[in-house]
């Protein structure tokens, strides 16, 4: 055994100076769970990062299977080819490059054919011409296997012991980091300052080796200088801050967009470095970088105190700040107060230059495209893509997802595949719609391109974003003000509700009026998605892309379930659930639904999780999981509920998608409303409080329509509509073989079958969905289903059902695609009917 000591017992070492010896180690860590960067990408990581004064690459993304799971392999001739290529990349760019291994999850430490094999990876890595290492040993488990419990007397002991031997083994380079299994506050038992593991690392680690924290949580929202002067007493030296509150590989639908914040630059002289861990997606960390550089050059030493802004301050005017007018971001004064709000608007006005860049290469994580332009779109501008690998694949035993409650650094959690959709190369003009897990199969309309040209983005729209996805802990401003006007529209809509006692004119209005203003601000999110969905910049998009997708779906959903409640028939339970249900209550506001004691991943899905769980269908899941089209549209639609002007138009697009689905067999055009007469009219006529269209500028091109009781809607049936049909269609012969036009008269003179009790008690509500064949988004079917069913489950129901011909197959899938499941027949089912259902 070497030596596990390197300075006497209870000897505290502070270093003079940040990061005395090898200088004040500052820049990113790529650490994240998921698929690593591209090689362009961390060229170009590079590049910024010597622009903004970022002197450090730490290398060590958990799904490299080399760096973690199969540690023990030696790179092949291609790999490391690739690793020269980019670390001489970062020498050129004056930035210091650290390689990290992670060899916890199953290395021995007694054993000497592991701890061989660990020399001989690092020396192979030194060859390339990296000088600076980090052994990692987190996320893993304190047990130690019957060997080392025989060699060493902690877990402590045993990774001090191979992290010294290594660290003299390699000639004592500097910087060398190391993580300690208990990394943060919350890990460490019983407690920072009284733990065993954490004072055997500060009493026996060589003090040449830095130690690597992420403050009191895996991640982090304040760090204050009390807590780090706690741990660099325990662990004898001032550590490097790991900062993971940027990184969103816990959570597939958060980003974090907002600014490095919560840390004040006084902790600067009492930390050895700061690298941040930030978003999975490349092009999304430009605010998080950026931000971290200005506070880093914001640094005082003359007792100033960073800026913190007061909610609706101007942070613009409270700090003189200055940017040289040729000097952009690069000439950022120092020696300033830090204010988080004005590092934000520096960054977000130098990334706004980035969206105008027709970037001619992208990193994504997704397949190339085949997609060829054609017809009168063939001349459109193409972007040009080259593919780029990470530097390793991920393994066929790459680490598994683990469970959504473990922490982020625990769990090894790809993107789903919504997230690798998103083709690496996009060309302007139609596109051929992907037929398989498709909701419609449906082919591209004339009026409809892949991407619309909109204005660019504006400055606002990108505040507009970061607000939607700030910090783990926060939301924006204006994020925040939609929750706290939705919260109020839902508490006091019972004021404008049909059956509401109130006579309190001056309520009404006010509802109204703050509910048009609610419909405004998700106009505003729709439109930045609109305008971000047409920028230059193919490689800033794809990496937004599915989450901007998102929240525009959720926005949209959530707008038109507050056009609804607008003079609809509102029942007790609807207000029970609401003031009931969830964290929020009529006079709770949204500021308690982040903070507290609760990490970070309790808040599942951010903002618009926050969103879901406020709306009453908030269980159906599968209705809120949209994956993104996989080519990006800016195209948008709107849903709101039917006024009787739309009769004639829902009345044409039922017949068309009749027509086309049933061979248009035998329709008399001196009876154009027979199918709409047949299949929507009574909705339409006698339950028009649960119907809902789909519209774009041009018009109507779907609805959802719903009665919440089937009984009692029958009833109203059998006594307003059908008298009224059977006196406009003529009951035909039944002796000769009827058509489908017969078949649809014949319907209106014959009783029809009643559902089985047993099965209405489960599945009170009958619904019926469409949309034209021209919409490609393939994400309305499910937000309009999400608005009917969220009108249903208010006023009371706890199941759905819709009737389908068998002959309709396309309509089975469609529906199963929505939830929906085919109901086992019974007793007293229609025939030739396929009855499908779903509970809410």
């Amino acid at each position: 055994m070497v030596e596990n000591s390197a300075q006497p017992p209870g000897e505290t070492v502070v270093s003079p100076e940040p990061g005395a010896g090898g200088g004040f180690i500052i820049g990113v860590v790529e650490g994240f769970y998921g698929r690593p960067w591209m090689m362009a990408q961390r060229e170009g990581l590079f590049r910024r990062q010597r622009k903004w004064g970022l002197k450090t690459y730490l290398y060590a993304p958990k799904d490299d299977y080399k760096h973690r799971v199969f540690w023990r392999e030696l790179y092949s001739v291609e790999e490391a080819e690739q690793l020269v290529t980019l670390i001489s990349s970062a020498k050129e760019h004056g930035i210091e490059f650290i390689y990290a291994i992670s060899p916890g999850l199953d290395i021995t430490f007694s054993s000497q054919k592991d701890v061989s094999s660990l020399k001989r990876k690092l020396d192979q890595v030194s060859h390339f011409g990296c000088t600076s290492f980090a052994l990692l040993f987190d996320d893993i488990d304190h047990n130690m296997c019957p060997a080392d419990k025989d060699a060493f007397s902690s877990i402590a002991q045993a990774q001090v012991s191979i992290t010294n031997e290594v660290f003299h083994f390699l000639g004592k380079p500097r910087p060398f980091l190391f993580c300690p299994t208990e990394y943060c506050g919350t890990l460490c038992y019983p407690s920072v300052s009284q733990s065993p593991y954490l004072r055997s690392i500060g009493e026996n680690l060589h003090a040449g080796i830095q130690v690597l924290w992420t403050g009191p949580e895996v991640v982090s929202k304040d760090i204050s200088l009390h807590s780090i002067e706690e741990v660099s007493q325990v662990l004898k030296r001032p550590p490097v801050l790991w900062d993971n509150i940027h990184a969103n590989d816990y959570d597939q639908k958060r980003l974090f967009l907002g600014p490095f914040k919560g840390r004040p630059t006084e902790l600067i002289p009492h930390l050895q470095g700061v690298l941040t861990n930030p978003n999975c997606e490349f092009e999304c960390n430009f605010i998080a970088i950026h931000t971290l550089a200005t506070w880093y050059k914001s640094r005082t030493d003359d007792g100033h105190r960073d800026v913190v802004m007061a909610e609706g301050e101007d942070s613009a005017a409270s700090v003189p700040v200055q940017l040289e007018k040729q000097g952009g971001d690069e000439s950022l004064e120092t020696d300033i107060p830090y204010s988080s709000e004005l590092a934000l608007q520096l960054a977000l006005t130098a990334w706004l230059t980035e969206f105008a860049q027709p970037h001619k290469y992208y990193g994504c994580h997704g397949p190339q495209s085949d997609t060829k332009p054609s017809g009168a779109h063939a001349a459109s501008t193409i972007v040009t893509t080259i593919f780029q690998q990470p530097i390793m694949s991920l393994g066929p035993l790459a680490s598994q997802k683990k469970e959504s409650d473990e922490e982020p650094m625990e769990m090894v959690e790809e993107k789903q595949e919504e997230m690798d959709r998103v083709l690496m190369a996009v060309e302007v003009g139609p596109v051929p719609r992907e037929t398989e897990g498709d909701l419609v199969d449906m082919q591209l309309g004339p009026t409809e391109q892949a991407m619309s040209l909109a204005d660019p983005p504006t400055l606002e729209d990108l505040q507009l974003l970061v607000d939607l996805f700030y910090l783990p802990y926060e939301h924006g401003p204006q994020a925040m003000r939609m929750l706290r006007e939705f919260n109020w529209l839902r508490a006091n809509c019972s004021v404008v509700s049909v059956s509401s006692k109130c006579k309190e004119p001056h309520k009404v209005a006010e509802w109204r009026t703050r509910a048009k203003m609610f419909e405004g601000m998700c106009s505003s999110v729709i439109q930045m998605f609109t305008r971000l969905s047409s920028c230059a910049s193919r490689t800033i998009l794809y990496d937004l892309y599915p989450y901007i997708w998102d929240i525009k779906n959720i926005i949209s959903l959530v707008k038109a379930f507050v056009l609804w409640l607008d003079g609809r028939i509102l029942s007790t339970s609807f207000y029970c659930y609401w003031m009931d249900h969830g964290r929020w209550c009529h006079n709770q506001p949204p500021e308690v639904l982040l903070g507290g004691d609760q990490e970070t991943w309790a808040f599942s899905g951010g903002l618009a999780g926050e969103f879901q769980r406020l709306l009453p269908i908030d269980g159906a899941i599968d209705l809120f999981y949209q994956p993104p089209p996989p080519v990006p549209i800016s195209k948008t639609y709107s849903i709101r509920p039917y006024a009787p002007r739309d009769e004639p138009v829902v009345y044409r697009i039922c017949s068309e998608v009749y027509r086309e689905a049933a061979g248009d067999q035998a329709f008399s055009e001196h009876e154009p409303d027979l199918i709409g007469d047949r299949l929507v009219g009574g909705f339409l006529s006698l339950s028009p409080e649960y119907c809902f269209v789909l519209e774009d500028k041009e018009g109507i091109w779907g609805y959802a329509l719903g009665a919440v009781h089937i009984k009692p809607f029958i009833k109203k049936c059998k006594m307003c509509w059908i008298p009224s049909m059977q006196e406009k269609y003529s009951k035909p012969n039944c002796e000769e073989q009827l058509s489908e036009a017969q078949k649809m008269k014949l319907s209106f003179h014959e009783e029809g079958e009643s559902m089985p009790e047993s099965f209405l008690s489960s599945f009170p509500s009958l619904i019926k969905l469409v949309v034209h064949s021209k919409v490609t988004d393939p994400s309305v079917a499910k937000c309009m289903m999400g608005c009917l069913l969220s009108s249903l489950k208010a006023n009371g129901s706890h199941g759905a059902f819709c009737e389908v011909r068998e002959a309709e197959t396309k309509m089975v899938s469609f529906y199963s695609k929505l939830g929906f499941f085919e109901v086992a027949s019974m007793e007293g089912f229609p025939k030739d009917v396929i009855i499908m259902g779903r509970t809410l």
